[in-house]
């Protein structure tokens, strides 16, 4: 499998990187364990110091280490506790009643860190796109990040995640940390993924506005140097005569953004709409990472694509010909 992908499983068509598990139907959380290879458990044991004369003292500080494979995963403080596998899947029990299905699960890095995706059953649409609500957990065994709980978004014509930002609240964001109410806390779930509904609704009706904004390619390049701000050096040149030299790492990306601007999967080239999804686009599929879930779920890849949404937004509420010239 890719760096990124220890094991998985997958309801339906096949993943990009064509990894993992296929299952026809939404499997029960206890198949779904089984079927991405998440069916062993976690310990922690304390770590010693051995002096010249080979004795041994505690040293306060733990690991944590996978059971199956005799493994060290992380080193974690006294007050760490862990959460198995198993219980990090049962805040899914109370949505699968409310009509959620299991979509994906996996580990990465040797299983340091898993992930689910469950897909809620409701349905939205974007223009002519379909759009998919999905929640998305996300911890790690090795101390490196809590629980996370996230709302999150996929456009079916190329399965690309949008990620997205609104008011005060933010997205639907759930975060534990590794402490002893951890197993507690993730039951309160239920009642707030019912409360992110309206927050989701809002970032629908933000992205239809999207379509509405004709784009030209001065305002492109404002929206997309208002999101990355680096693309502004992609002017810059080597002048060898007076030995300096510049490597410019901005100028592929934009014209790669630019290009899915134009070409991405459901794109036409021509509406504010197109624009976000060049961006989420290239930082999902396009961009290579050592850890995929990990950078495009908290890395800088997903801030941008939040980044990206909160811009447009902006740009949506503008009349765009004062947009120009950096003034989103």
């Amino acid at each position: 499998m890719p760096d990124y992908i220890d094991t998985m499983m997958y309801v339906g068509e096949m993943p990009w990187h064509k990894r993992g598990v296929m299952v026809k139907d939404a499997p029960s959380i206890k198949d779904a364990i089984e079927l991405a290879g998440l069916n062993w458990e976690v310990v922690k044991k304390a770590t010693y110091y051995e002096n010249n004369i080979g004795v041994f003292t505690p040293t306060k500080h733990w690991v944590t280490v996978r059971s199956d494979k005799d493994k060290p995963l992380g080193n974690v403080s006294e007050r760490y506790e862990i959460l198995q596998n198993k219980d990090a899947f049962e805040p899914f029990e109370p949505m699968i009643d409310m009509g959620f299905k299991l979509e994906t699960a996996g580990a990465v890095q040797e299983g340091k860190k898993i992930w689910v995706l469950a897909k809620a059953p409701d349905k939205y649409t974007v223009g002519d796109d379909k759009i998919n609500r999905y929640v998305f957990m996300f911890t790690s065994h090795d101390g490196s990040t809590g629980n996370c709980f996230r709302d999150t978004m996929v456009r079916i014509v190329c399965y690309n995640t949008l990620d997205y930002a609104l008011s005060k609240k933010g997205t639907f964001e759930y975060r534990l940390k590794h402490t002893s109410s951890i197993k507690q806390k993730v039951m309160d779930l239920k009642k707030a993924i019912a409360e992110s509904e309206g927050n989701f609704s809002t970032a629908i009706d933000n992205m239809n506005r999207f379509q509405d904004v004709k784009m030209n390619p001065a305002l492109l390049d404002t929206y997309l140097e208002a999101v990355i701000p680096f693309l502004k050096d992609r002017h810059k040149t080597s002048i060898p005569e007076m030995k300096i030299f510049v490597r410019n790492t901005a100028k592929p990306v934009y014209e790669r953004l630019v290009d899915l601007f134009y070409n991405g999967k459901g794109n036409k080239g021509e509406t504010l709409w197109d624009a976000y999804n060049a961006i989420t686009e290239y930082y999902t599929h396009d961009k290579q990472y050592k850890d995929w879930v990990q950078a495009t779920q908290f890395g800088s890849a997903y801030k941008y694509k939040v980044k990206a949404f909160n811009v447009a937004s902006r740009f949506s509420t503008y009349d765009t010909k004062y947009l120009v010239n950096g003034q989103a």
